[in-house]
This record gives C-alpha cells, structure tokens and sequence, in this order.
C-alpha cells in the first residue's frame, strides 16, 4: 500500500510539474505577445504623425501652382482670338475662285460623255456571244452531272456491300448458353456423425455422408418434433468396427458378438429422434447386429 502511495504521489508531482511548465510557457507567449502589439501601436503612430506632417507641408504650395495653370489657360485663350480674323481670310479667299472650277468640271463632264456611250455600245455587243458561251458550257455541265452522280452511287452502293460483309465477318457466333449444373435431388435425408451426448447439432447434419457419418436420419416433411434414424449402410462396416464397437453404443443398441471376426453391420430396427432448440435428441436408440 506505501508502494501505490508513493508512486500515486510521484505521478501528481509530475503532472503539477507538467501545469507548472506549461503555465510559465503560456505567460512567457502572452507577454511576448503584448511586447510586440506596444511595438506595432508606437510604429503605427510613429508613421500617423509622419503623415500628418506631410500633409499640413503639401497644403501649403497647393494653392501656388492653381495661380498659374489660370495663366496658363488664359493664354491659349488669347492666341485663339488672334487667330480667328486670319482663319475668315482665308476662308474668303477660298470661296472666291468657285466659278472657274464649276466650269472646268462641266468641261470635263462633257468630254467624259462621248467616251462613256462608247463603252456601253461594245458591252451590248459582247453580251450575246457571252451568253451563247455561257449557256454552252451550262449544257455541258447539266450533261456531265448524271454521270457523276451515277458513278457516286456505284461507289457508294460497293462501299455499303463492303461494310456489310466486314460486319458480318466481325459479329461474333452466337453464344451458347452456359448448361446449369444439375442439381441432385432432396432425398429427404441427412447424415451426422455418432454424437457423445446423445444430442444431433443441427450444424452437423449433411445431405452427403462422409466417411465417419453413421447415422442416417429423416427429415420430417410436415414439421413435426419427431423423425426416425438409422445406421448408414453405404459406410465402411469393417472400419467402424475396427475403430471400436463402444463408440456405436452411443447411438444405436445391440449385442456384442462373441466373435471378433465381425465385417458387417446389419438393420434390426429404427430409433426415434425428438426434436429439441438446437438440434435432435435420440429418444429411442435404433437397433443393429454384426455378421
């Protein structure tokens, strides 16, 4: 008992231990913490009144450089007004000599005129031979049409064969449907092993008998608690035998033969079975001889 008091103590040391470091460590953070907040806040009000001091500087000549862009805007003002008189000059200078050039337009109109007609007079004439040719070569083509459609649908019509053929070839022969194992009958039987308690599990009943499975039982067709058993003939006799005649007392009853040279087991009458929660109970035992 001093021991677990001892090591029960040593472990709340460690762990006051433990909260003590930890506390120390957080309040060493927070205080960095802090330091670096007062920090920023005496830089960020360092550079507040930094702009504030540029700013009352840079009101100051604002007011300046306003007086002369007004200047500035007044003079090109003034060249502008000084330039308008020369500008009407010469717009009346320009308005003067309109008549020789509407004469000189009329003139040439005139002399374009003959010009044109002959023009108009040759395109008249060429229009029938080009029409004649034009409808020649309309003729030829109207012509040359059907025989190219009809080399197209030859063409297409082999293709059409073609691709079927290779359709054809490609599909693959129908597949013949897999045959479905057969499935062996319900005998209405099941086999089980020679139990040690006198109680048949239902886990261990079987429709197919193993070597060691010497009993043979009925399966009631209309659910009823009772069913009968009997000794599995299709088994190996002389095995069973030599294996150990106590062992089939379990199950079945009998007379021990006098002689050992026994080979074969034979029917002399059925046992009942009672059904119980997990499985069958042999009420009545089925009887066998030895030959």
């Amino acid at each position: 008992m001093n021991t677990i008091a001892i090591i029960i103590s040593i472990i709340a040391l460690v762990g006051a231990g433990f909260a003590f470091l930890r506390a120390v460590s957080a309040y060493n953070m927070l205080t960095k913490r802090i330091n670096k907040l007062k920090d920023q806040n005496a830089d960020l009000e360092s550079r507040l009144r930094r702009l504030e001091g540029n700013a009352s500087r840079g009101n100051r000549p604002a007011s300046e450089p306003g007086e002369g862009g007004r200047q500035k805007k007044q003079r090109p003002e003034q060249q502008r007004q000084e330039q308008q008189p020369e500008q009407r000059q010469r717009q009346r200078e320009r308005q003067q000599p309109q008549p020789q050039q509407e004469e000189e337009a009329n003139a040439n109109e005139q002399a374009q005129q003959p010009k044109q007609k002959r023009r108009r007079d040759k395109r008249r004439r060429d229009e029938p031979t080009d029409r004649t040719s034009g409808s020649g070569e309309e003729l030829a083509k109207e012509e040359q049409r059907p025989r190219t459609n009809a080399v197209r649908l030859e063409i297409a019509g082999g293709d059409l064969l073609d691709e079927l053929e290779m359709a054809a070839s490609a599909t693959p022969p129908p597949v013949e449907p897999e045959a479905m194992p057969e499935v062996a009958p319900d005998t209405g039987t099941r086999f089980a092993i020679i139990p040690e308690d006198g109680v048949i599990r239902q886990h261990q009943l079987q429709q197919h008998p193993d070597s060691d499975s010497y009993i043979e039982m009925d399966i009631p067709a209309d659910g009823s608690g009772t069913t009968r058993y009997r000794f599995n003939l299709s088994g190996n006799h002389a095995f069973v035998i030599a294996q150990g005649i106590d062992r089939l007392e379990n199950a079945f009853d009998f007379e021990k033969p006098s002689n050992r040279m026994v080979s074969r087991v034979v029917l002399q009458g059925d046992g009942i079975l009672v059904k119980v929660n997990n499985g069958w109970r042999i009420q009545e035992k089925a009887r066998i001889d030895f030959r």
